[in-house]
């Protein structure tokens, strides 16, 4: 999310997205110059993303005719399979409206992989190509789709590392189906999937040992248990991947991660109706977007709009 994920200057559409939010916001404020200076930035990004990976799509292309005439135009062949997928990948970059075109991609470079390895042989590459069609699905919105691959690449992973054999693409796995299920409103099996993969990262990585994949299962199950309405319960999970995530990036380093968890927090107490405390924590996540070098935030627009809902509340 934002600038300090993808990178400073790397074109990113979430990123160009979120400059496009906050110009948004800007002109509602009635600050146009200022807006239009965020809507030139979203613009100027949107034409770099989409002119880069048009060029990459092509050179993938010319890559993946010269392989077809040295193996064989229907001859499966790993390169060839590579080269399917790196255009699916090019596809899926680009955004929501080209995602079903990155999905017969996928499709492709599944097949030929299937008929390389063997139709039911778990291999790693099979495994990822059923985890990216999971995720172009899931991004399209259809979660039942997304469970359907996830559930799939999973059943692989583990006859790959060990059924219950604690491993880092298992437990995404397990996120990855723990956040269909969210989406799909049944939380009780959303945090299921999330403590397993949580129990899994923990064993991994140490049971107190602060990192990111930690970090994002405790954030994940707090959300969970705030769209169930135990905000209590929501605030523990949400301050223990607080407290993890500002012992990896630094106590008061900017980051997005640290800045989403803040905000989450202030949301609960949004919902608990404290709107005192909850402005305490959406000022301090908007007052770490705008300190770091990430001022396109993806949630920027909605923190803002949350602290004029607590103003509004507060003044009534």
């Amino acid at each position: 999310m934002g600038k300090a994920i993808y990178g400073e200057t790397t074109p990113h559409p979430d990123i160009a997205s979120s400059l496009n939010n906050i110009g948004n916001c800007w002109s509602g404020l009635g600050d146009q110059r200022k807006a239009i200076s965020y809507y030139e930035q979203s613009l100027k990004m949107r034409k770099a993303i989409y002119g880069e990976t048009r060029k990459a799509i092509s050179y993938y292309e010319q890559s993946l005719k010269m392989r077809k005439a040295i193996y064989g135009e229907t001859t499966p062949h790993p390169d060839i399979a590579s080269s399917l997928n790196n255009i699916g990948k090019c596809w899926s970059d680009l955004g929501n409206q080209r995602r079903r075109k990155a999905i017969s991609y996928y499709e492709q470079s599944l097949k030929m992989m299937k008929a390389i390895y063997g139709e039911t042989t778990p291999h790693p590459d099979i495994a990822k190509s059923l985890n990216n069609i999971g995720t172009c699905w899931s991004l399209l919105g259809d979660q039942r789709k997304a469970i359907s691959y996830y559930e799939q690449s999973l059943k692989m992973k583990k006859a790959m590392y060990g059924e219950t054999t604690p491993h880092p693409h298992i437990a995404s796995s397990l996120n990855n189906i723990g956040a269909c299920w969210s989406d799909l409103g049944d939380k009780g099996k959303a945090i299921s999937y999330h403590e397993q993969s949580l129990k899994m990262r923990k064993a991994i990585y140490g049971e107190t040992t602060p990192h990111p994949d930690v970090a994002l299962s405790l954030n994940n199950i707090g959300t969970c248990w705030s769209r169930l309405g135990d905000q209590r319960k929501a605030i523990s999970y949400y301050e223990q991947s607080l407290k993890m995530r500002k012992a990896i990036y630094g106590k008061t380093t900017p980051h997005p991660d640290i800045a989403s968890s803040l905000h989450n927090i202030g949301a609960c107490w949004h919902e608990f109706g404290d709107h005192s405390k909850a402005m305490q924590y959406y000022q301090q996540s908007l007052n770490m977007m705008k300190s770091g070098d990430n001022p396109a935030h993806p949630i920027i627009a909605i923190v803002l709009d949350n602290i004029r809902s607590c103003k509004s509340a507060l003044h009534e």
